[in-house]
């Protein structure tokens, strides 16, 4: 899918909007990673719950992907943005009009959805949930949980993680 391959999405984000230089990409989100495992005290069960890629359930995992969403703007003051998730889309399928009208589409439905909440944590949920959900009723390939990359850009698959 693109903006989270949820668990490693907000990773793969912050390497996308960061350096064409894939070591420092690399360390970008390592320490992205790092400052929201020590800011969510997330504990090493939750920690393999999360990199299990599947939507996260646990208040714990919750706010591990808010934390990653606000590190690299998808949630910002509060609020999903639209605009930074869009660049994700964009980066992460390119000229593929087919895939980012999809994409467009899954963005504005999520974003109205997460107009419940500025709560970090549950607006994290929320957002994740819904990406996951309409990604797979839209037919997005490379979704949470899914092994394929074809429709995922080369230069986004050279800096990903």
């Amino acid at each position: 899918m693109f903006v989270l391959k949820v668990a490693c999405l907000c990773l793969s984000v912050a390497v996308v909007f960061g350096e064409n230089n894939q070591q420092n990409s690399s360390d970008r989100s390592a320490t992205i990673f790092q400052s929201c495992i020590a800011e969510t005290k997330l504990s090493g069960d939750a920690l393999k719950g999360f990199r299990s890629m599947s939507i996260p359930k646990t208040q714990a995992e919750k706010c591990m992907m808010g934390c990653l969403m606000r590190k690299v703007n998808v949630i910002n003051k509060g609020k999903f943005s639209v605009e930074e998730a869009t660049k994700v889309a964009q980066k992460y399928y390119g000229t593929n009009e087919t895939m980012m009208k999809k994409a467009k589409d899954l963005i504005d439905v999520c974003a109205k959805k997460a107009q419940s909440t500025t709560e970090e944590c549950a607006l994290a949920g929320i957002v994740t949930t819904c990406i996951v959900e309409e990604a797979q009723k839209a037919g997005l390939a490379g979704g949470p949980g899914s092994r394929s990359r074809r429709t995922v850009s080369p230069k986004f698959r050279r800096n990903s993680m």
